[in-house]
């Protein structure tokens, strides 16, 4: 999910991929140093602002994006396969509440 949210935005701060993915910072971190280390991207400083680090994708990076997208998308037809497209949208609107119950505080509305 890091990768994808780079492929739509490259550049992005540790922690807007933290709320992206909906994460602590620290587990962001983590991920990225695996992902660094695999040369998939870099971590450098913001030249406008030098306290501020932005994740910037490798050219290895960039080239797992049709791959990757590719077997997503062969994922998704096996697990929607013999579902309608109402069913997946219902299922969409139940999954996000689930969610948004997950993500709320409790006794929050």
């Amino acid at each position: 999910m890091v990768l994808s949210h780079l492929w739509r935005r490259d550049g992005l701060t540790p922690s807007e991929l933290a709320d992206r993915l909906g994460v602590e910072p620290p587990t962001v971190t983590n991920m990225l140093s695996r992902m660094e280390r695999a040369g998939l991207l870099e971590r450098c400083r913001d030249p406008k602002d030098a306290r501020c680090t932005r994740v910037h994708l490798t050219e290895k990076g960039r080239e797992l994006r049709e791959p990757v997208e590719r077997r997503w998308e062969a994922v998704q037809e096996r697990a929607f396969a013999g579902i309608t497209a109402e069913e997946e949208v219902h299922l969409g609107g139940l999954l996000a509440r689930i969610h948004d119950n997950l993500t709320r505080e409790p006794g929050e509305k």
